[in-house]
């Protein structure tokens, strides 16, 4: 008997194909009058599309004639494509090992092509994008193949899956790996992950015109809410889950949202219900196969089974109840054996692919050996002859050298000798502004001192008359003083090391930073600098730093170098506007940061003359400035510009004429 069940469930496709619903006659049509491989391509596509959830072994025919096709024409990003589309199915099927086949397979060919045609795939027209949607699609596929296994690299690959899409704007492949996430953490028992997985599923479905895939989605929103015992909602969502289900056709979603009520039902020893939904259940399954598809459990047609005999032991008829639990258990029992067969099976040709792939890096190690040796005799020969032509010319080259090396010495000497001014010129800046900032507490410090040598001399006075309640007030008064001088010498001390720390050269390693502090301690520092140099000039000094970026990994002297030139340059190029007295004038200089997607964004902005078109390509070239001769040495930009490059950064600028100029600089999170 045990037998003839595990030959009833494993035989389930063959045995109920007959039974799937014809495909309809328009796409048939389509398909037999299209003419040229190119037109059949196409069309094929959407009867593989109506057989991929209701009938996986039409939807395998239908793979394979579309990836022949492919192969055929040299359509390299679909062939790849295909693959995919083949080990989707096989996976369903239970063929993990030819699933596992074609993805290797996939995954060689898509990082081999780089540029091809394609007759389809997306709206995009660039090759490049083509192949990013087939990345995404694979990893989304590789994904299902560690999900079957139980592997919890699942979510990995179906992330990885979604990434790729978000980054080439295919909200079909982001909806899909949306669906499959809300599925898989389910399954985990993470319901609040699932339900934010489904509900940016809900929104790239619907923003993209994708219906299909709405049937699976509300279902995870329904089996959220039954988890969380909202029932109003739970069964509002599964209703829904169920209209799109039908009419998509879509069984697998179908089975989910039965099993899903059932457990309901069973939680309400609502029996009737309980035994309605069960045979739904059953005819469900029977009219799609063993393998119920994309995220139910394996044993979905014993919780079926089981899910009825539960319905007639709750009415009381004891026989047919366990005539059901039976049956459950039988199937249950054949669906493990199937289920360890095809683990060590997958495990064995996973270690026959990683032989083979060793042996051909041999191979392929062996012949770029000997190309490499055939390369080099060559490449000695022609240096050979080489050598012998270069060889009467170089003694008439010797004196040119000779000159040349030495105008590069005076360059390079010269060149060092700017990069040193320039180097001071920042010191000298951010030294006045120290010296501002130490200015306050020592004057604090001075002040309380004296106060405090004459309150001392009060003292004495009033002890010596023999005014102990008068001397004992100015002794408090005295400590009161003591603890300002203490108070304020300690806030000196605090800003010399502040600005040691940022001053000094540092050993180069990157350290998480606060960059909003950073930002604002060199805003204060070159705007004190540069008071110290101009009694005269005032600015509207303003900052808007986002709290949420927290620390980041930088080199923090490095970075404030660049922020500190940056915001000199600023403070340089408003003085400069107010110079000239124009009316309503105000001075202006904001310095911003933000996190967004794409990292962390850092802002100097000034309201000053702002940077001439004819000139905006050449400021970040060494030694180009527009300083008068003598107050700049035009590195300044140049270092900055190389040291966020050397971050991973970019550093950009936006100016207009007689309004002002916004430098960003962005950095990549690390």
């Amino acid at each position: 008997m045990r037998t003839f069940y595990f030959l009833f469930v494993f035989l389930l496709p063959t045995l109920f194909a007959k039974s799937q619903q014809k495909i309809p006659d328009s796409l048939h049509l389509a398909f037999q009058s299209a003419s040229g491989d190119s037109a059949k391509f196409v069309h094929s596509r959407a009867i593989y599309t109506y057989y991929e959830e209701t009938n996986r072994d039409s939807a395998l025919h239908y793979a394979r004639y579309r990836y022949e096709l492919a192969r055929k024409n040299g359509r390299k990003i679909e062939e790849a494509y295909l693959l995919g589309q083949l080990a989707y199915q096989q996976i369903y099927r239970g063929n993990l090992g030819d699933g596992l086949k074609h993805l290797t397979e996939a995954f060689q060919l898509i990082e081999q092509v780089k540029e091809a045609p394609v007759w389809e795939l997306t709206p995009f027209p660039t090759p490049e994008s083509n192949r990013l949607v087939t990345l995404s699609m694979l990893n989304h596929m590789l994904g299902h193949l560690k999900l079957r296994n139980e592997s919890d690299e699942s979510a990995f690959y179906f992330k990885e899956g979604r990434r790729i899409g978000l980054e080439v704007g295919n909200a079909f492949r982001v909806t899909v790996a949306d669906m499959v996430l809300g599925n898989y953490f389910l399954k985990q028992q993470e319901e609040d992950s699932a339900w934010v997985y489904a509900v940016e599923g809900e929104k790239f479905a619907k923003r993209g015109g994708i219906i299909k895939y709405l049937a699976n989605i509300y279902f995870v929103m329904g089996e959220v809410h039954r988890r969380k015992r909202n029932d109003s909602l739970a069964l509002t969502y599964l209703d829904m889950s169920l209209h799109y289900a039908d009419a998509e056709e879509n069984l697998t979603v179908a089975a989910l949202c039965n099993e899903s009520k059932l457990k309901y039902y069973l939680s309400k020893a609502n029996a009737d219900s309980m035994l309605e939904y069960g045979r739904r259940q059953l005819r469900v399954l029977r009219s799609m196969g063993a393998h119920t598809g994309l995220f139910s459990s394996e044993n979905i047609l014993s919780n079926a089974y089981a899910s009825v005999a539960e319905g007639f032991s709750l009415k009381g008829q004891k026989d047919s109840a366990n005539r059901y639990f039976r049956l459950a258990l039988q199937v249950n029992d054949s669906l493990t054996s199937i289920k360890q067969a095809r683990l060590i099976e997958l495990q064995r040709l996973t270690l026959d692919e990683q032989i083979r792939l060793q042996e051909s890096e041999k191979e392929r190690l062996s012949i770029e050996n000997k190309r490499k040796i055939y390369l080099l005799l060559g490449g000695i020969g022609a240096a050979l002859l080489v050598a012998s032509l270069i060889y009467r010319n170089n003694r008439q080259k010797q004196k040119a050298n000779l000159v040349l090396e030495k105008t590069l010495t005076e360059l390079k000497s010269t060149q060092k000798q700017l990069i040193q001014s320039e180097k001071m010129a920042s010191l000298g800046e951010l030294t006045a502004g120290i010296a501002h900032e130490i200015q306050n507490p020592l004057n604090f410090v001075n002040n309380f001192s004296e106060v405090s040598t004459e309150l001392i001399d009060e003292m004495k006075t009033e002890l010596q008359k023999g005014d102990v309640q008068e001397g004992l007030a100015i002794a408090d008064d005295l400590q009161q003083n003591l603890e300002k001088i203490n108070h304020h010498g300690k806030r000196a001390d605090a800003i010399v090391k502040g600005m040691l720390e940022h001053s000094r050269a540092g050993s180069g390693e990157r350290v998480p930073t606060d960059i909003n502090a950073l930002a604002d301690e060199y805003l204060r520092l070159a705007y004190h600098g540069l008071r110290a140099k101009d009694k005269n000039f005032n600015a509207d000094l303003q900052t808007n730093f986002d709290p949420s970026i927290g620390l980041v990994n930088i080199i923090p002297q490095d970075i404030g170098r660049v922020v500190l030139n940056l915001i000199n340059n600023a403070l340089y190029a408003v003085n400069e506007r107010s110079k000239r007295g124009e009316a309503g004038y105000k001075p202006m200089v904001k310095v911003s940061t933000e996190k967004r997607a794409q990292g962390l964004w850092i802002r100097v902005e000034d309201n000053g003359d702002g940077i001439p078109d004819s000139i905006k390509e050449k400021i970040f070239q060494p030694f180009f400035t527009t300083k008068p001769t003598g107050q700049g040495t035009g590195l300044g930009l140049s270092l900055a510009y190389d040291i966020v490059k050397a971050h991973g950064g970019d550093l950009t600028v936006s100016s207009v004429e007689r309004e002002g100029t916004v430098f960003t600089i962005l950095l990549s999170d690390q």
